[in-house]
């Protein structure tokens, strides 16, 4: 038994698919579901009660949407870490996936993904490490992104030193922290290290939102 468990919420408003999420995920000796519910009411519920480190969410469900719930959870009060969520979709190029990301949600899988791609993804995102399908969410933000007119845009990069400007602006492209690291000269360990610095001071939660950051203050462009 590893010595870190990874705790999961499953909400989806199927029973079959979130019944065969929750065996794939107590099959693993790393991770253990903490519930699921059938809606988004019953999910903010289950993670105020369960204290996952994941909530894998699918956006449309009854009572309250999974938008909604995103918005509720990384809102609401914790008394550690805000779990993070990942989206589950059956429409890859969705709007409403953009908008669970621009809340907050640190990925997305679609409905068809492979069980190794569910569990990669669920590590990846717990370990904050680069989504596991980059190319998707590159797209998703180039097609819904829009830059916003706010004081944010000019000032936004002034708190990060010259070389964490640079890392930044290579993760909103969608480099990965090896392709970082081989075009700034940098050990893969700093970038990560400067990555972490990056959302620490522009409060945001994951690689991802650096992207959605960059494009919605016009610092890149598609």
């Amino acid at each position: 038994m590893p010595d870190t468990v990874i705790r999961v919420a499953v909400a989806d408003d199927q029973p079959l698919f979130s019944s065969g999420l929750r065996m794939l995920i107590e099959a693993q000796t790393d991770m253990e579901c903490v519930g699921t519910a059938l809606n988004g009411q019953e999910a903010v519920a289950l993670t105020e009660r369960g204290h996952p480190d994941i909530v894998l969410m699918d956006l449309r469900m009854p009572v309250m949407n999974g938008l909604d719930a995103i918005r509720r959870i990384l809102a609401g009060p914790a008394v550690d870490e805000p779990p993070r969520v990942i989206v589950l979709t059956t429409i890859q190029r969705d709007e409403a996936v953009f908008h669970a990301l621009q809340a907050g949600a640190s990925a997305f899988l679609t409905k068809d993904a492979t069980p190794d791609d569910v569990l990669a993804t669920i590590r990846n995102v717990n370990a904050g490490h680069a989504i596991t399908a980059p190319t998707d969410s590159l797209g998703l933000v180039h097609e819904f992104a829009r830059p916003q007119e706010s004081p944010r845009r000019e000032a936004a990069l002034t708190t990060l030193s010259p070389r964490e400007r640079e890392v930044f602006l290579m993760v909103a492209r969608g480099l990965s922290n090896a392709e970082t690291a081989d075009a700034a000269y940098l050990s893969e360990a700093t970038v990560k290290s400067h990555v972490r610095s990056i959302l620490h001071k522009l409060e945001l939660r994951s690689r991802i939102h650096i992207v959605i950051f960059a494009y919605e203050n016009n610092l890149v462009t598609a």
